[in-house]
């Protein structure tokens, strides 16, 4: 059954929702499931602030719902099992809401949904400002680190969506060595950019492949480092 909270998310009536917020802060702490959430075919056991972050809820809802419930930033819905973050993510939140999600639960950045996916992945995938990008970057940097049970990258994203050069320049600021990186189908995030007509297309090809030659000069597996050590 839909709790109070949960049917003024849905009717998005935000005043109502701040007011139950305030004065029945328990509504926060509902679990409410709720019907195709996801791609309209898949049910979800969902907080109120996964419905408010699916509904692009401003701001002072979300900051409402995290004051309400503090504990909500950690709460994996049921069928994906996302974070918070990766509603927002997913959403194009505004940064300000991505921020605040990281402030309360930085780590969020590091956990990956059922389908290996961080947050970082989906806010690249949906075209995010790039605000929310160095923000996620700022806070976990480590995140560009991650990869999907497909073995994307957020580069390997970041390229495939024609994201802004800067964006791109920023994932590999954090980890250079994801442009010798490849998908589990042999996919390197140069060859990725054959699935876009960015403008910036040809900037980012030689970008990446400047980068390429440096790196692949310089990088050495994880496996013969470990195994030198063995033998010292």
């Amino acid at each position: 059954m839909s709790s109070h909270l949960s049917s003024a998310i849905t009717q998005e009536q935000w005043e109502r929702v701040v007011q139950l917020c305030q004065g029945s802060p328990k509504e926060a702490k509902k679990w409410t499931t709720r019907h195709g959430l996801f791609e309209g075919i898949k049910d979800a056991n969902v907080l109120p602030i996964h419905e408010a972050l699916v509904a692009g809820a401003p701001y002072p809802i979300i900051e409402a719902l995290v004051n309400a419930y503090p504990d909500c930033v950690f709460c994996k819905e049921s069928s994906y099992q996302r974070l918070p973050l990766h509603c927002a993510c997913r959403k194009n939140a505004l940064p300000d809401v991505v921020d605040l999600l990281l402030r309360k639960y930085a780590d969020g950045a590091l956990t990956p949904d059922s389908l290996g996916r961080l947050p970082l992945h989906y806010a690249l995938s949906n075209g995010a400002n790039p605000n929310i990008i160095n923000c996620i970057l700022r806070h976990r940097p480590n995140s560009a680190r991650g990869f999907d049970k497909r073995g994307w990258t957020p580069l390997h994203v970041a390229c495939g969506v024609g994201a802004d050069i800067s964006v791109i320049k920023s994932i590999i600021d954090c980890y250079p060595e994801a442009v010798l990186m490849r998908t589990n189908k042999g996919s390197t995030a140069k060859q990725c950019l054959s699935l876009t007509n960015a403008a910036n297309k040809s900037d980012v090809k030689q970008m990446l492949q400047d980068i390429y030659t440096e790196v692949e000069k310089n990088y050495r597996p994880a496996q013969e480092i470990k195994s030198e050590r063995v033998l010292c």
